[in-house]
């Protein structure tokens, strides 16, 4: 797709799967993003925390939850409707 969205990460449910509020998009994207997106980690970059591999649902926990991150869409799963999407995880924009 190659898509970008952005927003805070409100719930881990395994090592490599979460949930985002979708407060951002990029305005040359093609596809429409809900309000609340799954996203599959297909590759995550976290400054905090360069090293980060899938490990358990309290670990994604601990890297991820309550942060603003953007995501590259790669695709959507059709099977699960989850994106798979590389993952960085960011600084809240101004006024977020």
């Amino acid at each position: 797709m190659g898509d970008g969205i952005g927003g805070p990460v409100i719930n881990c449910l395994s090592g490599d799967v979460f949930e985002m509020s979708v407060t951002h998009f990029r305005k040359d994207n093609k596809e429409q993003y809900d309000v609340l997106e799954r996203i599959q980690i297909s590759k995550i970059d976290n400054p905090d925390e360069p090293q980060y591999q899938e490990k358990t649902k309290e670990d994604l926990e601990r890297a991820l939850k309550g942060k603003f991150v953007t995501c590259n869409v790669m695709y959507r799963d059709k099977k699960t409707d989850r994106l798979v999407c590389n993952i960085f995880v960011q600084r809240p924009p101004e006024g977020f």
